[in-house]
């Protein structure tokens, strides 16, 4: 209930209200146990009789009963009478529902805490300071401080170590005072660091990232700012940080000033503490900056070797320094060994690195180098000799069989403070790269926080300093990477939203022409229209940069640019048939030729969009309408494609959708039992072998190592079982540790998405491509579908009432209900949802503003799914294109980048939508609002024109509670950040269990991958009747080619896992078992970043993977690509994990055992030396998913 307050004494505050109503509120007749929750809200404009307000009570009754006892007399506060009335106003319901779910905070107590954060969160005077970094000895390099007034705090507030300094200055300027700060994240410090002298008043933070600097500006030193702070690139925008200077050094005023932040530090923060006994000061602050120079060096010699060297100085596996002292050795590296210089460059870093993660030594002896080798230019000599020495064998490469969809891309990250260069690693290739090749003159360059997630603006800093001054002449004038000036080039669509550009360096094509940004730019197509666009003009440029797999190239004669453009595109069988053939090549299990996929998402020149096969067509042609021509780019006629329907993709409810289905009156309880039965699953993949395979193919998981045909295999050929459940059970228990972790890591990925973004399957749904009906045989409403997958057996027409959605849902009318037919002229489409060209407006603009050219679509079939009631569509006036006044140039584009990397918004007015839902419903003016936003966002990398932050709906209160589902991982959900929402997300929330998981320790008395017991298993299945050898010790020969082998795939492994961590340092890497599982289980400050992490690791891995593989072949016997294709009606029985064998390659099944089981063998030998060898379980698990395939081959024969 809501009271009205009125004739309040204008002295009295909130607090004040508070205090003298709790004593009457927290006595009967009222609850006393607990005490009753309430709130108070003054309004700002006061009355000239006393100020107003409303007082809030969880209950209708005690509302009632506050009225009868005072409603007539009013309650005295500060000797003046307040009037007590029922408010006429609507009652603020998310407010009655908080005060029903938040407990009573005595406001004394309140303050007492506050006092008391503040007295210990105090900033203590130092001394002196330097930030710099420990060096291997431990002792610590002074590299870079200021003077000034330095000052440190334990901000128990934001949950950091913040560090001021306010420089002197000497311009006479007394009316600004600029304070720099550095503020460390409490999860960033490694440890504190401090002396275990009594009488020192030193202190270090160790910090494993740099902090995040900002400057504040003081208005006459009042402590009053004009702005926002301002996030900068380092302690002040004139001076860089030295690389690597992330640690700092505290030198206190006293001894108890030291000793109070070091308790507040390691009580409060929790952080750790190492005291050593002394701690030596090298003071390096006057040292010059060697970064040119050493640019000088990286130009002498070839990019691919530069970027190696470059990159162990940007993780801090060599200094500046010590590169030079390695100068020559270096350039004799290059004359001596050419293409092969970076790789064992790589290698040489590797070992002179620290052996975190454990490496089997190549040789016995060269496990001493680390500890004993401290000149460095021996230590390289003794790696090019083993280089040298191993490859005097005609080993094979370990690379994987070219796609041409994939190439080695290079890296290079850039925060505030630092570059990271990463790769080359395998990436989806573009058409920009595969027309032009020469792919290490090209550099893939992504703008990040250093914390790994997007830079943004908030409500406390601002990025603007921070993009002009760090990343602004970086695009306008190009980075030096490597000793090579690179160049701002463009982007894709989906790199721009992941805040990733491309840069390049000029080079020399085949013909001899110089080629630059500005030729490639000009070469793509005829952009004269759209020069006054610069966002537009980008925009038809990234179709180019689009990560797409290359098919057949066209002739003119047979691409038709005229259809109409209320009919699909479409083309011939015949021409879809070549497209699909084209896309096999390179694959070892093709697909089958005679189920063509119905649809393909392509780039065709300067045309972009989806197009349908039309068996009515007559010969080679595909349509295209007029709207699907971005540009003229006719000269480039090679059909790209970006996606196909040749299967139906499951579909999964989310966040937006719940929210959504609640409001539109859906059976929440069917929601509930859905997360409830996904839930039961996640927790089976540790039960059985059958349940791991079935649950981790269902998500997508463990593909790169095929890890569920793997665990299929165990238990249908093995008989053996994995997880620790105690039931009983007919097979025997494997307990291979790196299964074990990965089961984990699954459970823990599933349960995660579940909890953190309620993202649940709807089993019996699917989501589909999108296309129109270009027959005219569907009416308004109507839509045809039908799923069509071979490897599954699904063969299903969709007929009756279905929901359809887009993702990103959050306007009430994004969710509709239509009907779906079945028509005879569409029979020939299959996974895809056909929809109606009949209507004044297309449904799929209905849908979030969907198209045609590209959209996928979720159909649910659910019945309890299904909304009882429907919102109108959203439709709002699209803001106006923003122009320049004069041609536009690169300059204009780098503006646009930089407006929308500070006007990103689309993120934050999501989650300001699921706020406001939870607080009132989808259906409120603030939500309605954001919807309109959302698509002004949403629009804007075309459009050009941002959405104002201003313009977003405000919280009543800055430190407004979030409802707990909002928390992050990790989150402290007792806090008053956080309130129990009873909404139906909040309800889905808490029914999650995740909980932290530690692995076991590692049992001494057996091997980490118990493959006794798989050898066991495998000597009773009759592999000689098979025609398979048996299980008898290889040859020597073959051991050491697969000991080499098996140490060219640990070393990879372990790149791509460094590749993949929040922390950008030469000691992290993620686990073995995230690689196998396909997960990262590390808290992610920004989950696309993670999931875009994920993806890029799983390609990497699945490249690795197919290497591996293909060295088990024996290349002897291998057919030819050509052969391997020469039929395109050749049948293939299992799908889903297997690869096929023509005559030859049966042929070839026991010496490919052969080869499998004596790479099991070494590494099962290299775990009983180094068990904890990073790659080794993993490689064995290979080696043994290769032999199980053959001998499940073989009995099928």
């Amino acid at each position: 209930m809501e009271i009205f307050l009125r004739n309040i004494a204008f002295a009295v505050t909130q607090e004040d209200l508070t205090l003298e109503f709790a004593k009457i509120l927290h006595k009967p007749p009222f609850s006393t146990s607990p005490p009753l929750n309430f709130e108070f809200q003054l309004f700002y404009k006061s009355h000239p009789n006393g100020k107003r307000g409303i007082l809030a009570l969880p209950t209708e009754d005690s509302g009632i009963t506050l009225l009868r006892a005072y409603g007539d007399v009013g309650i005295a506060v500060k000797g003046r009478q307040i009037l007590l009335s029922k408010s006429t106003q609507s009652i603020n319901n998310a407010r009655i529902m908080r005060l029903n779910t938040v407990p009573w905070v005595d406001p004394v107590k309140l303050r007492e805490e506050k006092e008391r954060l503040l007295q210990q969160s105090r900033p203590f005077p130092l001394l002196c300071y330097s930030f710099g970094r420990f060096n291997r000895d431990s002792s610590f390099s002074s590299e870079f401080a200021l003077p000034g007034l330095a000052n440190v705090s334990c901000d128990l507030e934001r949950r950091q170590v913040r560090f001021t300094v306010t420089p002197h200055d000497d311009s006479d300027d007394l009316f600004w005072t600029s304070t720099s700060i550095a503020s460390y994240a409490q999860l960033k410090i490694a440890a504190l660091v401090g002396n275990q002298d009594d009488d020192t008043h030193i202190l270090f933070i160790r910090a494993d990232a740099p902090p995040v600097f900002s400057v504040e500006n003081d208005i006459g030193g009042l402590g009053l700012t004009n702005t926002s702070p301002q996030r900068l690139a380092g302690l002040t925008r004139y001076h860089p940080m030295p690389p690597g200077s992330y640690s700092l050094m505290l030198a206190f005023s006293n001894q108890p000033d030291a000793e109070t932040f070091m308790y507040a530090c390691r009580n409060r923060l929790h952080l750790r503490y190492s005291p050593v006994p002394h701690v030596r000061i090298h003071d390096h602050t006057s040292n010059s900056n060697p970064v040119e120079e050493l640019h000088e060096f990286l130009s002498e010699i070839p990019y691919e070797l530069a970027f190696q060297v470059e990159k162990t100085v940007t993780t801090f596996v060599f200094t500046p320094m010590e590169i030079f002292s390695l100068k020559e050795a270096i350039i004799s590296l290059y004359t001596e060994h050419g293409p092969d210089a970076s790789e064992i460059f790589q290698s040489f870093a590797s070992e002179h690195e620290g052996h975190n993660a454990k490496r089997k030594p190549r040789r016995k002896r060269r496990a001493q180098w680390h500890a004993s080798q401290e000149d460095l230019t021996s230590l390289l000599g003794q790696v090019i000799h083993e280089f040298t020495r191993e490859h005097q064998k005609p080993l094979r490469l370990l690379a994987p069989p070219p796609q041409s969809g994939v190439y080695q891309s290079y890296h290079m990250i850039l925060t505030p403070t630092r570059h990271i260069l990463e790769g080359p690693l395998p990436d989806q290739s573009n058409s920009v790269l595969r027309k032009y090749n020469n792919h290490e003159c090209f550099l893939r360059v992504t703008f990040q926080d250093e914390n790994r997630s997007k830079l943004r603006r908030d409500f406390e800093s601002s990025i603007t300093d921070l993009l002009k001054e760090r990343y602004r002449p970086i695009l306008l004038r190009g980075y030096r990477v490597a000793g090579r000036q690179f160049q701002f080039l463009g982007y894709s669509m989906s790199g721009l939203r992941d805040h990733s550009v491309w840069f390049m360096t000029p080079f020399t094509d085949d013909s001899g022409t110089l080629l630059d940004a500005e030729s490639i730019r000009g070469n793509l197509g005829d952009f004269s229209q759209l020069v006054h666009q610069p966002a537009r003009l980008a925009a038809r440029w990234s179709q180019a940069f689009s990560g797409t797999d290359p098919s057949i190239t066209l002739l003119p004669e047979e691409i038709d640019y005229d259809y109409p453009d209320r009919k699909s595109p479409s083309g011939n069988v015949g021409l879809a048939k070549d497209i699909w053939r084209s896309l096999q090549k390179g694959k070892k299990r093709p697909a089958k030729l005679r189920n063509i996929p119905s649809a393909f998402q392509f780039r065709l020149g300067g045309a972009k969009g989806m197009v349908v096969q039309d068996p009515t067509i007559e010969g080679k042609l595909v349509r295209l309408r007029p709207s699907q021509i971005k540009f003229d780019g006719q000269e480039n006629l090679t059909f790209d494609v970006q996606s196909t329907s040749a299967k139906p993709k499951a579909m999964f409810l989310n966040r937006p959708l719940i929210v959504l289905m609640e409001f539109l009156g859906v059976d929440t309880s069917r929601i509930v039992d859905l997360q409830d039965d996904a839930i039961t699953k996640a927790q089976s993949v540790r039960s059985s072998s059958l349940d791991a395979s079935k649950v981790i193919q269902q998500h997508g998981l463990g593909a790169s190592f095929h890890l569920p045909s793997l665990l299929r295999n165990l238990s249908s050929i093995l008989q053996l079982d994995v997880g620790n459940t105690e039931e009983e059970t007919s097979q025997s228990r494997w307990t291979s540790e790196l299964i074990e972790s990965t089961l984990h890591c699954v459970e823990t990925h599933i349960l995660r998405e579940l909890k953190y973004r309620a993202h649940i399957e709807v089993p019996g749904s699917y989501t589909l491509l999108g296309v129109s009906d270009e027959w005219g045989c569907l009416r308004e409403g109507e839509v045809y579908a039908a799923v069509y997958d071979e490897r599954t057996g699904l063969n299903k027409q969709i007929l009756g009432e279905a929901a359809i959605t887009r993702s990103p849902q959050i306007h009430p009318g994004d969710l509709q209900v239509v009907t779906a037919v079945d028509r005879p002229e569409l029979a020939h489409l299959k996974n895809v949802v056909v929809f109606s060209c009949e209507g004044q407006r297309a449904l799929a603009s209905c849908l979030g503003g969907g198209d045609l050219d590209g959209d996928d679509f979720n159909l649910i079939l659910d019945p309890k799914l299904l909304p009882t009631h429907y919102g109108e569509p959203g439709e709002y006036q699209a803001l106006p294109i923003k122009r320049t006044e004069a041609p536009c140039d690169i300059s204009d584009v780098v503006e646009f980048v930089f407006d929308y990397i500070e006007a990103d918004l689309v993120g934050l007015i999501a989650i300001h939508h699921l706020r406001f839902s939870d607080l009132e419903d989808p259906g409120c003016a603030e939500c309605m609002e954001l919807a309109k936003l959302a698509s002004h966002a949403v629009d804007f990398p075309k459009s050009g024109t941002p959405v104002n932050f201003t313009q977003l709906p405000r919280f009543r209160s800055r430190n407004q509670p979030k409802p707990d589902f909002l928390a992050k991982e990790g989150a402290d959900l007792n806090s008053d950040q956080y309130y129990n929402s009873k909404k139906l997300l909040g309800q889905l929330y808490r029914r999650v269990p995740v909980k932290r998981w530690i692995p076991q320790e590692w049992n001494e008395d057996r091997s980490p991958s118990d493959g006794a017991s798989v050898e066991d298993a495998l000597s009773r299945v009759s592999l000689r009747n098979l025609g398979l050898s048996g299980l008898t010790p290889p040859t020597q020969e073959l051991i050491e080619e697969m000991t080499y082998l098996l140490e060219a795939y640990c070393e990879q492994l372990l790149v791509i896992g460094q590749s993949h961590t929040i922390l950008k340092n030469k000691d992290s890497h993620v686990s073995e078992a995230e690689l196998l599982s396909g997960t990262i289980m590390a808290n992610w400050s920004d989950h696309h970043r993670r999931r875009d992490a994920v993806t890029a690791m799983n390609l990497q891995t699945r490249e690795l993977v197919r290497a591996v593989r293909a060295e088990l072949l024996v290349k002897d016997l291998a057919v030819s690509e050509a052969e391997m294709y020469s039929d395109e009606e050749d049948d293939y029985d299992d799908w889903t994990f297997r690869e096929e064998f023509d005559d030859t390659e049966q042929r070839s099944m026991a010496e490919t055992f052969k080869r499998s089981w004596a790479a099991w063998c070494v590494a099962e030998d290299t775990l009983k030396e180094e068990p904890r060898m990073y790659g080794a379980q993993s490689f064995g698990l290979i080696a043994l998913g290769r032999m199980l395939e053959i001998v499940k081959e073989s009995l099928m024969m």
